[in-house]
């Protein structure tokens, strides 16, 4: 009996973005300098690296961002230079996904506004899909699968074991990890006591990510992290956010300033225990729009899963900027959300 097309993923996306790059210019990216591959395999694209780049913001998930618009001729990659080197990889391979969709891989858009069901939807689909095309090109299956196997369930001590054999960053092989599993997974590095450093999780759990800079639940394993380890205990991912839930948590200590977490649905240790329903942030918390004051309990915003204001339809993934003129220039030039400089400003070096 004939059977309709199947309908894309996020990982079908990928495989083809994939497909647009030779093997020998993904391995220049995983192994050579990642800024100095592009200028070869990319021209005209270049890539920057900024002193002073500030941060994105809670939403975003790199260190950098990609920019067409001031100067289509010339695309720009740029970047945070005061990152370790495994993380300005991963960010400059992930803009590079941004740079392949808007280019030679235009034609998978369609798929990922199938994916995304939305403008909103598709915007975060894209970024999962620049996340694991940036962990596929740094992470081999053969590595993954050798590490990993065919086990179900992640570990803190798998993510430590990648880290130590390949140059790929903590976030990127959490990336490959959580989507390589079949279990309900996230990923939580703590780089300071009681606050989340940077969260990836699989597409099957209710929410995308655990902003960072978010508090975690006081008491629990994330809070103790960097104190010492936990095996299956109960930790409450998205602790007093939208789409809150209550997982079971292993955590190792890596050293002073970090701590692995593995966040998943079932005990690692294989006993039978039960997960409590998480209490929804919205019952005992109003917010107020930072744009008009309004309160914001009206529908739910994909990206953030935040409530929408109930008179400009603003959620909480941008907040209005102190002033509207570019510290660098003086005029009201556009900016990237967190920005205290014009994106021509940023161009030019300041």
């Amino acid at each position: 009996m004939p059977t309709g097309p199947t309908r894309p993923t996020v990982s079908s996306v990928v495989d083809q973005l994939i497909g647009l790059v030779d093997l020998d210019v993904a391995v220049d990216l995983a192994r050579e300098d990642p800024a100095t591959a592009v200028a070869l395999h990319f021209e005209p694209l270049r890539v920057i690296a900024l002193p002073d780049f500030g941060h994105l913001g809670n939403t975003c998930s790199t260190d950098g961002f990609y920019e067409a618009e001031l100067d289509p001729d010339r695309p720009t990659i740029i970047f945070d230079e005061a990152v370790n080197p495994a993380r300005a990889r991963f960010t400059i391979v992930h803009e590079l996904g941004h740079h392949l969709f808007a280019t030679v891989g235009a034609h998978l858009l369609d798929d990922l506004d199938l994916v995304g069901r939305s403008a909103a939807g598709a915007g975060l689909a894209e970024e999962r899909a620049c996340h694991e095309f940036s962990g596929r090109i740094l992470i081999s299956d053969q590595l993954i699968a050798e590490v990993i196997g065919d086990q179900t369930q992640l570990l803190p001590a798998h993510l430590a074991e990648l880290r130590a054999r390949t140059t790929a960053s903590w976030d990127a092989i959490a990336v490959r990890c959580v989507n390589w599993v079949s279990a309900r997974t996230a990923v939580v590095y703590i780089r300071t006591l009681g606050i989340v450093g940077s969260s990836v999780s699989a597409p099957r759990l209710a929410s995308p990510w655990w902003p960072r800079g978010s508090n975690v639940q006081p008491g629990g394993p994330l809070a103790r992290a960097l104190e010492r380890d936990h095996v299956a205990a109960k930790e409450t991912y998205r602790a007093g956010l939208a789409f809150a839930e209550q997982l079971f948590c292993d955590t190792l200590r890596v050293n002073d300033g970090l701590a692995v977490c593995v966040l998943g649905d079932r005990p690692s240790n294989g006993r039978f225990d039960i997960l409590e329903p998480a209490e929804p942030a919205w019952k005992d918390r109003d917010e107020f729009c930072a744009w008009d004051g309004d309160e914001r309990d009206h529908d739910w915003c994909d990206r953030c899963s935040g409530r929408l204001c109930r008179t400009c339809q603003r959620c909480g993934c941008e907040q209005p900027l102190a002033s509207p003129n570019c510290a660098g220039c003086g005029l009201p030039a556009p900016r990237n959300p967190g920005f205290e400089f014009c994106r021509t400003c940023i161009l030019d070096g300041r």
